[in-house]
């Protein structure tokens, strides 16, 4: 009869152990190996609610009063309409050239003005007066050789704030201001305005 050695049947158990081993390997699934480092999570974006795009901005220059804003409106019957509103007369105006002559003072007629039609400009198309406290008339055009700032002279087709710069005997209050169409006077009415005292 033959007999095995311990040692060998320790070896041959062994070797059933192994192969047993090496059949369940095959069999088993291998465990997913596991990330080093976590994966990346999804971020969310902050985004503003969507609108309508930004409109470009619009001009800051005022828009201009049109022909029904203005107080006034003279027609001179030789081509041109013009539309205004003497908005005040001012005591000693701002001067860009020019003083009062000795024993005088000025006053300027505030007027915001728009040409209708034509194309003669506003001091061409208006005698600009004052009467004072005296009775006396004073013209705009006797001090034609001075200019304000914002010179009435030098307005374009529409203006605001121009300035009629009128000449008084010091102690002579301006009463009342008159605009006067040339070409259209005596036939076109005179514009008149009292001055609040």
């Amino acid at each position: 009869m033959h007999r095995t050695t311990p040692i060998r049947r320790t070896s041959i158990a062994l070797a059933v152990l192994g192969a047993g081993a090496l059949a369940l390997a095959g069999c088993l699934p291998t465990p997913p190996t596991l990330p080093t480092a976590a994966p990346p999570q999804p971020t969310q974006t902050q985004t503003a609610p969507e609108s309508d795009p930004a409109e470009p901005s619009e001009s800051q220059e005022a828009t201009p009063p049109q022909a029904g804003d203005y107080a006034h409106t003279v027609d001179d019957g030789a081509g041109d309409v013009w539309s205004f509103t003497v908005t005040s007369i001012d005591d000693d105006p701002p001067m860009e050239s020019g003083e009062p002559e000795p024993g005088t003072s000025f006053v300027a007629i505030r007027i915001d003005g728009h040409h209708d039609e034509g194309g003669a400009s506003f001091t061409t198309c208006f005698d600009m007066l004052v009467v004072g406290s005296d009775g006396e008339t004073y013209d705009w055009a006797d001090t034609v050789a001075v200019t304000a700032e914002d010179d009435i002279f030098y307005v374009d087709d529409t203006f605001e704030g121009a300035r009629a710069v009128v000449q008084l005997p010091e102690g002579v209050d301006p009463v009342q201001v008159i605009l006067r169409s040339t070409f259209g006077h005596p036939a076109v009415p005179d514009t008149v305005l009292d001055v609040e005292q």
